[in-house]
Parts: structure tokens; C-alpha cells; sequence
């Protein structure tokens, strides 16, 4: 969970920090460090006479720190205007319908990425989440299935009352929900919103018979496409942002518990308007 929240915006210069923030400019630092890394103009830092200036690029989104550091840079320097364009950028990538009723300007992008992630989920759990048979084998009082003789003279020669049997069951642990899981168990630990934080945990508890993800892109492979998955879409795209690092959202790097950054491009500018005047044609651009 953050403790600190920095908002900066896109293309901007920061003076530099008094020293009594040096623990502060150390996180700017480590951030500056994992962007040069990462190859993306998201802050970059310089040095004059002895002191440091922070210069946030064209990428805009979080970044969370393990000391509780939160950086949010948003595309204007209106907050509410800047908030509301990155959320509809969020919602346009992963699927989700932006709801302009609810949109809330206080709320940071952390928030709402893990509100977002939060309800989806809890949508697909009202709805019922979806299993499949998988293969079991184990120690059991009473045949069901095949009994896998080699191992059950291996396992059993003194407990004759057991039998070792290899048998189907049938199981909400899938790979759909195993991502679901790992992804609610990392935003759990960042969420400061109490509501969230509440959905989360009933998620997690819903999906207590999932494993935890092992290996994520084997995971994501196993994922289908079909008419009964399709209400994961949503979700599983915000998991893919946050846990896949070829979607080119997320960043890693030193002591960055969760990160998303999106290049948004500059607004265009207002269309012209035409005014016919007698034959002659008259432009009036808008300032």
C-alpha cells in the first residue's frame, strides 16, 4: 500500500527537491534508472550545479514503489481533464466501458485500474466462474477411476485399505481464474480503497480452490477464446497489462512493486470552421 502519491504530468519539468526530501529523490531516481533501462521517455533526470531536475516524458500511467511511493503522471496539468483521458485510454485497451456518470477526478490511475479489475472480477464470480475436468492422482479408501497398480504396490503394500488411483475431477482451477487470482492477490497489496480492497479479498475467496499462477505465459496460453469465456475478456486483458511484459504497458525495475505507463498522444487540434461568405470561402480557425 502507498503511503506517498507524487502527481506529475506529461512533459514536465521538476525543480530540484529540497534535501530534506532526499529519501524522495532516491525513488525519483531508481524510477529515472528502470525507464532508461526499459528504453521509454517516461522520466529522465539531469544534474546542474550540483543539483538534480526530474523531466517527465510522453508516457503517462503509475508507478508503485516498495517503500510506498506512488508516481502518477497524467497527459494535462488539469487534473480532472488528465485523469479522465488516461482512464479512457485504460478503457479502450483492455475493454472496458468508461462510465463518464461515475468518473471520479480525485481518484488516482492506480485506483482505478484496480477498481476496474476489482468489479470485473466480482462480475464473473456472481455469474458463476467456469471449471473443467483435470486429472488427479492420489491415495484413496475407494476405487475411483483407474488404479495405477505399480505405484499402488510402491505406495500402499502395508495400507491395503488404501488404493492410489489416477481419476478426473472437476474443478474451477483453470487457467482463467489461476490468473485471476495472482493478479487479485498483487493488487490487494497496493489498493488503499477500502471498497477495493474488500471485492479483492471476496475474490480471492471465491477462487480458493485456484492455484496460484506458476508459470504466467503458459498460463495466458492455455486461455480460449470461446462464447463461454468471453466474459473474462476484460479481466484477462487488465492481467495481461499488469503481469505480461510483452504488452509493452507494464515496467519493471529495481524496488517497483506495479507499474503501467501509456504513450497518449497530444490531443489534435480543433477542426476549422467554414463560413461561406457571398462566392468567397472565409476560415476562421478556433484559438
Amino acid at each position: 500500500m502507498y503511503t506517498r502519491h507524487l502527481c506529475l504530468s506529461a512533459n514536465e519539468s521538476i525543480n530540484a527537491l529540497a534535501p530534506e526530501n532526499s529519501e524522495f529523490t532516491g525513488a525519483l531516481n531508481g524510477f529515472a534508472e528502470a525507464c532508461s533501462e526499459d528504453g521509454r521517455n517516461i522520466l529522465t533526470v539531469s544534474e546542474k550545479d550540483g543539483a538534480k531536475y526530474f523531466n517527465t516524458g510522453s508516457y503517462c500511467g503509475f508507478a508503485c514503489f516498495a517503500d510506498g511511493t506512488l508516481i502518477e503522471i497524467l497527459p494535462d496539468k488539469d487534473r480532472a481533464k488528465g485523469r479522465k483521458v488516461l482512464y479512457m485510454e485504460f478503457c479502450s485497451r483492455c475493454g472496458f466501458t468508461f462510465n463518464e456518470m461515475s468518473f471520479d477526478p480525485e481518484m488516482n490511475f492506480l485506483e482505478y485500474f484496480i477498481s476496474v479489475f476489482a468489479g470485473e472480477t466480482i462480475k464473473i464470480i456472481k455469474s458463476g466462474v467456469l471449471s473443467a475436468y483435470a486429472s488427479r492422482e492420489e491415495n484413496m479408501t475407494s476405487v475411483q477411476g483407474t488404479i495405477l497398480f505399480a505405484e499402488n504396490i510402491r505406495r500402499n503394500l502395508v495400507h491395503r485399505e488404501r488404493l492410489y488411483v489416477r481419476h478426473d475431477v472437476f474443478t474451477p482451477d483453470r487457467a482463467e481464474n489461476r490468473i485471476l487470482k495472482g493478479a487479485a492477490a498483487k493488487l490487494i497489496k497496493l489498493t488503499a480503497n477500502s471498497h477495493s480492497s474488500h471485492l479483492l479479498k471476496e475474490a480471492l475467496s471465491f477462487l480458493d480452490e485456484a492455484r496460484m499462477p506458476y508459470n504466467i505465459a503458459n498460463e495466458f496460453s492455455q486461455c480460449i477464446n470461446t462464447r463461454n469465456t468471453k466474459k473474462y475478456n476484460t479481466t484477462l486483458n487488465i492481467c495481461r497489462m499488469l503481469m505480461d511484459k510483452n504488452t509493452g504497458t507494464s515496467l519493471t525495475g529495481k524496488d517497483i512493486s506495479c507499474a503501467q505507463f501509456f504513450k497518449i498522444s497530444p490531443a489534435p487540434p480543433p477542426p476549422a470552421k467554414v463560413k461561406a461568405k457571398g462566392k468567397k470561402v472565409v476560415v476562421v480557425r478556433r484559438k
